[in-house]
């Protein structure tokens, strides 16, 4: 019974559900049904009776033509390295991808997913800097990385901003990569993930509009994300001064 030798870990609001629905129309790829099965972030994750449970998320024996068995939990992607320990005690060292999004881009798309789950109240505008759910943790994306290298080298940052400017470039790259030669065209990709106009229309008519940051917040946020915005500038020589301006 394969177990995943292909994780897509991080992070949060970065296109990581588009980028799974990518990969399973790979005939190289089998990608679990369900995305974010939050397995190895969990306490006890070993346990026989939850190992047999994940197991059952991936097919029984091998599949022909298929090179890779995909697993994409973006909480897993944090500071603290329990999770990452826990992949490599199970797995070893499996391809892994992170993706990462304009980190003031990314908390306001996060906040407004928690205010549609119901966990903060619906406001028109967001004028508040908090670390609930860990929505601004999550964003510092070099110090995350940095630990998480020292444990799984082998992990493969890419940025959302590529994935937009390039769909199919950025899916080809995952390829490379892995090793593979690409049977994804642009059609497979032509689709969105997780719209948020097409989920506020089904709030009801108290959203009448998405929520914004206000001036405030988001000076504030890119003061926050700053130095870590210059770390993640190092560690992966691309400029990344499109992050540092209010």
């Amino acid at each position: 019974m394969p177990l995943p030798n292909f994780l897509v870990v991080g992070s949060q609001k970065s296109g990581t559900s588009w980028l799974h629905r990518s990969l399973e129309r790979s005939q190289q790829i089998f990608a679990s049904e369900v995305k974010e099965l939050n397995f190895f972030n969990q306490t006890k994750f070993d346990a026989p009776e939850k190992v047999a449970a994940f197991r059952q998320h991936f097919p029984q024996e091998e599949l022909p033509g298929v090179r890779y068995y995909l697993e994409s939990t973006p909480h897993y992607f944090k500071s603290d390295l329990t999770t990452a320990r826990n992949i490599r005690a199970m797995l070893g060292t499996p391809k892994m991808v992170a993706v990462f999004r304009h980190p003031v881009e990314r908390y306001e798309s996060a906040y407004i997913h928690h205010m549609m789950k119901g966990r903060f109240p619906y406001a028109p505008t967001i004028d508040n800097v908090t670390d609930d759910y860990r929505i601004l943790s999550f964003g510092r994306y070099a110090e995350t990385l940095e630990g998480w290298w020292t444990i799984h080298p082998q992990l493969k940052p890419m940025l959302y901003d590529d994935l937009v400017r390039d769909p199919v470039a950025f899916v080809g790259e995952v390829m490379d990569y892995l090793g593979l030669e690409s049977d994804l065209t642009p059609g497979d990709l032509a689709f969105r993930a997780n719209d948020k106009q097409e989920k506020k229309a089904e709030l009801g008519s108290h959203w009448k509009e998405l929520p914004m940051l206000t001036r405030r917040v988001r000076r504030l946020l890119f003061e926050e994300y700053d130095a870590d915005t210059r770390r993640l500038q190092d560690l992966l020589g691309r400029d990344l001064s499109g992050w540092r301006r209010a």
